[in-house]
């Protein structure tokens, strides 16, 4: 197979005990009008030309009356020559790649260069060919991050002992709508405002800060659109949840950022963060809508065995998903070390902790 992500590294251990040829990652959507076959399949041929961590083409375009029941019902072997496939229902578009080479934000790129076809071959995954990426931008961030990322506290471990993943998803009543409105009133971004409620939510699981792992798929980095799991990873470090704090966190990390691979390399402690028995960390992520007037995301259906869209590391992995009607659904992939009913107590207090920024927003 051709040159890989760094993410592979984790898949020896991250997914245990699922079985490695039903770990997947998923991004759908409903396109405006019925595409053309043929069209399609060159657009998906060009992609895994473009991304060559894809394995070889042609990609296997399937046209099926369900693409969920074709996607629950498909067996996808890690040696396969192309890792990623294509299900087509009418304007229903579901892409399924293997877990190794893809993750929700990389989907989503998919998706978008699918729509809109991408010029040129993709940056390299690795920075001795990455010359988007000269040695002087590390050497200038690496100061930053090193900090950061020093005596990273941990999540209180959970307290079940049984080994693998489980899955949550509730709808949590927010809309992307007021999640708009909020930020506007307290002068930040939605990703931000959200972000927060998790923070806050996870309280009972940290002392006085820690360390969340972001995956947002709006940033736009037009020198880093490789794709691969974990690619777009930003550890952002933690103290009072408040949003001005978190704010300040988060628009901190972005303006020293490092794309992931390279932060590995560069800095032991980011590293030991994604290595197996190191500090327990909570992923959070807001996915967004691809680029596309009249684009609407495909939902996951509950319980689809098809791995879930995010991995958790060494802890949990929690995840906002945009409904049609314009409702987040609150989802949480998490260690079993972690108890069913803590993680719906994590849910709750997520929704309770949004409310009281909306509350005080309104009232400000």
């Amino acid at each position: 197979m051709h040159d890989q992500p760094f993410g592979q590294r984790i898949l020896s251990w991250a997914g245990r005990p699922a079985q490695a040829d039903r770990f997947v990652a998923l991004g759908g959507i409903r396109l405006p009008a019925e595409p053309d076959p043929a069209a399609l399949r060159q657009a998906l041929d060009a992609l895994v030309a473009r991304h060559p961590v894809l394995g070889e083409g042609p990609v296997p375009l399937r046209t099926v009356d369900d693409v969920w029941a074709a996607a629950a019902a498909g067996r996808y072997p890690p040696d396969a020559r192309c890792l990623l496939w294509a299900y087509l229902a009418g304007t229903e578009l579901l892409l399924v790649a293997h877990h190794d080479v893809s993750d929700p934000w990389s989907m989503r790129l998919l998706v978008r260069e699918v729509l809109k076809p991408g010029s040129g071959p993709a940056p390299a995954y690795y920075h001795q060919r990455a010359a988007t990426h000269p040695p002087h931008r590390v050497t200038r961030f690496k100061p930053f991050w090193t900090r950061m990322l020093t005596d990273v506290p941990a999540l209180a471990p959970g307290t079940g002992g049984e080994l693998g993943t489980a899955e949550i998803r509730a709808p949590s009543g927010i809309t992307q709508e007021r999640a708009g409105a909020v930020a506007r009133a307290v002068r930040s971004t939605p990703f931000v405002v959200l972000f927060t409620a998790f923070a806050r939510a996870l309280g009972p699981l940290h002392q006085n800060e820690t360390v969340v792992p972001v995956l947002t798929h709006g940033r736009r980095r037009s020198d880093w659109d490789t794709v691969g799991l974990y690619m777009n990873v930003l550890p952002v470090r933690l103290g009072p949840p408040t949003v001005g704090a978190v704010h300040h966190a988060f628009a901190e990390a972005y303006a020293n950022e490092i794309p992931f691979p390279l932060l590995l390399d560069a800095v032991p402690q980011a590293d030991a963060l994604f290595a197996e028995g190191g500090p327990s960390l909570a992923q959070f992520e807001v996915i967004q809508v691809p680029d596309g007037a009249g684009v609407e995301p495909l939902t996951v259906p509950p319980g689809l065995g098809l791995g879930g869209p995010v991995l958790p590391v060494n802890g949990l992995a929690f995840w906002l998903e945009p409904a049609a009607s314009g409702n987040y659904t609150a989802c949480v992939r998490y260690r079993r070390s972690y108890q069913d009913t803590e993680m719906r107590a994590l849910i709750r207090r997520f929704v309770d902790r949004w409310e009281e920024i909306d509350a005080h927003a309104t009232r400000a």
